[in-house]
């Protein structure tokens, strides 16, 4: 409704107007003039409705309306051009009080001789957020008993906000601190402001807690915000706890025999910290062990005061003694007692009787004002005259004695009390009459404070330190916190408690401050915990409260193992390294500490023998010796990261090292090897193939373990090849007549390092010629063969092979003899030159049983015995097709070995055996000597193709008649073509020749 009202104020100004133009402007509230709000006639169209001549001379000014008038103040406009401006700053809230619509409307009239125009200007004002919510007090106090039902709620004043802006006026209200204690309930009105309500949401305790102060706070909804803040003072009521106490534990007094009967003599006062009648304090004499004295004496219940109540009597000896106890009007009651002793003096005069009636029973706020009545004083004197004039004076700072007749008085306050300062006071009436001697009398009273709740509790200390180690049991208790409150009763109660967001982790009792723990604590996770306690009492109105922080130090227990950063490591070395060669660092962590987090590095037991060592405080990892890759190229052990704790825990990693190889390793030859370096090749073999092959090993890896193969030197004129990656030495073309013979292939065997490392061979190679028989000699050959295998393998046989033996060498004998009749019919068969000498290292042909062979006087080869003949390639010779006699193994083949080899080439290599020979030197061949090689090849040749011819013719071979006749006639020839070195093997396979072979060659020789 507030709002439509302001429309329509201007519906109906408009309509008034309706022959005047009309414009609007917009101007926000505080700022600082002049602010330019536009041109009245431009924006009216003024200017475009009117003559040019007319609107040059117009002049503007502002025209009275009613109540209107006043707007015109706050602007100004430009007689001339029509420009409108702010004059003053402005305030919207002055302007426009609690108005949500704030529009000022102005009359200008623009006039120029007979022509005359109204505008209206309407100026809304834009409001800023420039006021706060503003409470009608600053703080306020509330009492809410103990006992208080949850969920009562308590009105409080509420905030008034000047700003009427949709976003700046008031929106909410909290209360802060949070509290789970209290609430606010927030209700709208009629009028749609905000009614404020304190809700209790928990229960009260004055042990506790006897005070709260929380803080209402009003927002606006502006930017930036504005608030403001109300105190609000809790005070919380009270329950008997406390028993009452005597000022004294035990109270003296003197008085005169003749005194009077019902005086009171002393007065014991009892004070009881609880408030209500929880703090009312009442007497009683104990009835032991009081005995007679308790029927001279009497004691008031509420004031304490003793008196007596018959005449008494000196006597000499102990004083009377009574016990007087004190109970307040709780439930139960609680109680304490006191001595009295009262010694009675023996006098015979008469002293002022006083008397004292204490209002209130003694008792008094320590908030009385000046002037409050605590007691009636009457005074009695038996005596007469000036003896029965008493005059009574009090000397007391705090309290003053007014006349109220000769013997009457009262007592009044007369100064501030303080309870906290003094629980209570003493006073003290003196009384003096005027006569001779006078006679004095004092009595005293005693004035009780009571109690307002005005002092706030006070921990003995602002930080405790507590201490606990991590992981034990819930229930351990971290500390005790002790607050006290010089209030009295329920005002000095104290009960304790945690702040909400730690009450899962810790509990207080709220009585004795014994603060322990609720939970398991782990120092890794938080190492200290700061939290806060709260001490308040059970005052009234409000109770308050103190803070004190309370810091928890987690100690540290050797609960954690040590973690390595990584579960395995890996290492690598290059082999032949010096010892303590670092080769890298294992790190562990502990998440305890101290010594619980100090971690040792060691190697277990179990790799004693590992040639590695580990820094214990570093984990640094070093060899303890070189390696060696050939022998072990990986090792694989464990680390062991142990604690210095209590109880040490410990953990293993896996460490990997891979030693990498150097190329340290030469190659080392499988094949050929000593005595076995010499390879024989048939004639026959076909280009291409393989003959033999170098085989060679490297105990390194990689390129530094990969084999390459080289001919560094040779003798071969390239007739062989050797393949560089497998050692394969192959055929490189066909073997022509002069290659029959023996070769020397130096190989180079090298390794593929950066550095490469060699070893060198010598491979011997043998050309041999190997003959192709006849069907029928294959036959013969065959049959041959069948009888001497039966015979090698058959023991049963031996006794027929001897036989065979003994045969055998009857045919020789009869050989002999014919043997002149046979060398007349083959001279002319086979000749050799006188010139031809022989060496006599080696002839051309050898005999098995080294039987001496020589020449005849026609230049013709003579033996006694051949059995075997043999061709093969002299190492004495350069090139072409010969025969050689060679020293024949026990299987029938001739033996070539890598040191006969040695003997007659000096090898340059390493690789050679250090115990091998020194070789033999080699003749240097002079001219002479050449030529006589030539002829020698010369008639090996003639004499070779001779003996394959005769292959080629039939064999007449019968084994009783014919063996004779081919004997007698081949013995001439079997005698030239035998040596006393051995016997000589025909064919590349080492096959030795039967005897009829011989037989049939030298016929056709």
């Amino acid at each position: 409704m507030a709002s439509i009202l302001p429309s329509l104020i201007l519906v109906l100004f408009w309509i008034s107007c309706c022959q005047c133009q009309s414009v609007a402007y917009t101007v926000t509230e505080e700022v600082l003039p002049p602010v330019f709000l536009g041109n009245v006639a431009d924006d009216s169209n003024l200017t475009s409705t009117i003559d040019p001549t007319i609107l040059a001379n117009v002049k503007y000014s502002f025209l009275s309306v009613g109540s209107n008038s006043a707007n015109s103040d706050h602007f100004q406009i430009d007689e001339n051009t029509g420009e409108l401006r702010t004059k003053s700053k402005l305030d919207r809230e002055t302007v426009c009080p609690f108005m949500k619509i704030c529009v000022l409307s102005l009359r200008i009239g623009a006039n120029s001789g007979t022509f005359f125009r109204t505008i209206n200007v309407n100026v809304s004002i834009t409001d800023r957020n420039d006021n706060s919510p503003l409470f009608p007090m600053n703080s306020t106090s509330l009492s809410i008993p103990e006992d208080t039902a949850i969920n009562s709620t308590f009105p409080l004043s509420s905030a008034l906000d000047r700003d009427m802006g949709e976003n700046n006026s008031l929106k909410t209200y909290v209360l802060e601190p949070a509290s789970n204690t209290f609430g606010l309930l927030l209700s709208r009105k009629i009028d749609e402001t905000l009614e404020v309500n304190l809700v209790l949401n928990k229960r009260l305790d004055r042990e506790k807690l006897r005070s709260y102060r929380v803080y209402l706070v009003a927002k606006d909804g502006g930017l930036p915000q504005r608030s403001s803040t109300m105190t609000i003072n809790i005070a919380v009521g009270d329950i008997n706890d406390n028993k009452p106490r005597f000022s004294y534990s035990q109270y003296n007094v003197t008085i005169q025999e003749d005194i009077a009967v019902g005086t009171n003599i002393i007065k014991v006062s009892a004070s009881d910290d609880d408030s209500g009648q929880n703090g009312v304090v009442e007497y009683r004499f104990s009835s032991n062990p009081n005995g007679e004295s308790q029927k001279l004496f009497s004691i008031n219940n509420s004031t304490g005061e003793v008196k007596v109540v018959q005449q008494l009597t000196f006597t000499s000896g102990e004083p009377h003694r009574i016990v007087v106890s004190a109970f307040d009007h709780g439930s139960p009651p609680l109680s304490s007692q006191a001595f009295i002793n009262i010694h009675v003096v023996d006098v015979n005069n008469h002293a002022p009787e006083i008397n004292i009636n204490l209002l209130s029973g003694g008792k008094v706020s320590e908030r009385s004002n000046k002037g409050t009545v605590i007691a009636y004083v009457a005074v009695v004197d038996k005596d007469t005259g000036k003896n029965g004039q008493v005059t009574c004076t009090i000397n007391h700072d705090k309290f003053q004695l007014h006349n109220l007749s000769n013997t009457e008085y009262k007592v009044i306050v007369s100064d501030d009390l303080d309870r906290e300062e003094n629980i209570e006071y003493i006073v003290k009436v003196n009384c003096v009459d005027d006569g001779v001697p006078k006679q004095n009398k004092s009595e005293s009273f005693i004035v009780q404070v009571l109690d307002t709740n005005d002092n706030e509790p006070k921990f003995d200390r602002e930080l405790y330190n507590a201490t606990i180690t991590e992981n034990k049991d819930p229930g351990q208790m971290i500390t005790k916190v002790t607050a006290s409150d010089s209030d009295q009763g329920s005002n000095a109660e104290v009960h304790y408690s945690i702040e909400p967001n730690f009450r899962t982790k810790f509990d207080v009792d709220p009585s004795t401050g014994i603060i322990r723990a609720k939970v398991r604590f782990d120092r890794e996770v938080e190492s200290n915990i700061l939290f806060k306690v709260y001490a308040a009492d059970n005052g009234s109105p409000v109770p308050l409260t103190a803070t004190a922080t309370v810091k928890l130090n987690i100690e540290d227990d050797n609960d954690e193992y040590p973690t390595f950063n990584q579960s395995s490591y890996e290492f690598r070395v290059m082999e032949n390294r010096d010892a303590d060669f670092v080769l890298g660092t294992v790190a562990a962590t502990d998440k305890d500490i101290g010594s619980n987090a100090a971690i040792v590095y060691t190697i277990p037991f179990t790799y004693q023998n590992a040639p590695f060592s580990i820094n214990p405080s570093t984990g640094e990892v070093k060899t303890n010796r070189r390696l060696d890759r050939e022998i072990t190229s990986r090792y694989v052990l464990s680390v062991m990261a142990t604690d210095r704790g209590v109880s040490p825990k410990n953990t293993s990693c896996t460490v990997t090292v891979t030693v990498l190889d150097e190329n340290d390793e030469y190659p080392q030859i499988k094949f050929p090897t000593r005595g076995n370096e010499s390879v024989k090749v048939p004639h026959t073999t076909i280009p291409n193939s393989v003959v033999t092959r170098v085989e060679a090993y490297d105990k390194d890896e990689g390129e530094n373990g990969t084999l390459r193969y080289s001919i560094v030197k040779r003798d071969d004129d390239n007739l062989f090849y050797i393949d560089s990656k497998s050692g394969l030495i192959y055929l490189s073309r066909k073997i022509e007549s002069f290659d029959i013979k023996e070769f020397s292939l130096f190989i180079d065997v090298s390794d593929q390092g950066k550095v490469p490392l060699k070893t060198g061979v010598e491979v011997r190679l043998f050309v041999e010629y190997h003959a192709i028989p006849t069907v029928a000699e294959q036959k013969i050959g065959q049959n041959v063969l069948i009888a001497i295998t039966i015979a090698c393998v058959t023991i049963v046989l031996s006794l027929a092979i001897i036989v065979t033996i003994f045969l055998i060498r009857r045919m020789d004998n009869n050989k002999r003899k014919r043997l002149t009749n046979v060398e007349s019919s083959t001279q002319h068969e086979f000749q050799l030159p006188d010139s031809v000498q022989y060496n006599s290292k080696k002839s051309c042909l050898t005999r098995e049983n080294s039987h001496k062979t020589y020449l005849t006087d026609n230049n013709n080869l003579t033996s006694q015995e051949v059995k075997k003949v043999s061709f093969s390639s002299d190492d004495q010779q350069d090139s072409g097709i010969f025969m050689i006699g060679r020293d024949v193994g026990p299987n029938n083949f001739v033996t070539t070995n890598q040191h006969i080899y040695a003997n007659q080439h000096h090898s340059p290599y390493s690789s050679q055996p250090e115990d091998t020979p020194p070789p033999r030197p080699r003749r240097e061949k002079k001219p002479s000597d050449l030529h006589q090689e030539e002829l020698n090849r010369m008639a090996s040749i003639n004499f070779h193709h001779k003996l394959i011819n005769n292959y080629n013719k039939p064999l007449m071979y019968h084994p009783d008649e014919n063996r004779h006749f081919l004997s007698q006639q081949k013995q001439g020839v079997e005698d030239s073509i035998s040596d006393g070195s051995g016997e000589v093997t025909v064919s590349d396979s080492g096959r030795g020749g039967s005897m009829e072979d011989v037989h049939r060659a030298s016929v056709q020789i």
